[in-house]
């Protein structure tokens, strides 16, 4: 016959391994989705540097046919960047802040089942 204080013991010590293994899921789940979104966001700046690449040579090309001049067309085109990028740059607290608040959500985001289970608590 076991002793009771040692089931009790092992019970317990079995609770906690069961616990510390859940949280360590948990922890490995979120930055998996971390990650993601970085990867997603990494492909999403490729395609659209890409894009506008191809489209600020377009425009550039297009000045170029308009104004008969090469270097006027490059010129404005590189104008119109520098003047998008300055924007970009004088925003750049709010681009932050949404990133960081996109990462906080991921990070602090709770398991549709576990609200459902905490609700009816």
């Amino acid at each position: 016959m076991k002793n009771p204080i040692s089931s009790i013991k092992e019970k317990v010590t079995q609770y906690i391994q069961l616990r510390f293994e859940l949280l360590r899921l948990e922890v490995v789940e979120r930055l998996v989705n971390v990650m993601g979104y970085f990867a997603f966001i990494i492909i999403c700046m490729f395609l659209f540097f890409a894009t506008a690449f191809f489209f600020f040579l377009g425009i550039a090309e297009l000045i170029n046919q308009i104004f008969n001049s090469y270097a006027l067309g490059y010129f404005c085109t590189s104008a119109i960047v520098l003047i998008i990028s300055i924007c970009i740059v004088l925003s750049s607290k709010r681009i932050i802040r949404f990133f960081a608040g996109k990462m906080a959500w991921l990070l602090t985001k709770q398991k549709e089942s576990k609200k459902e289970e905490d609700d009816m608590e």
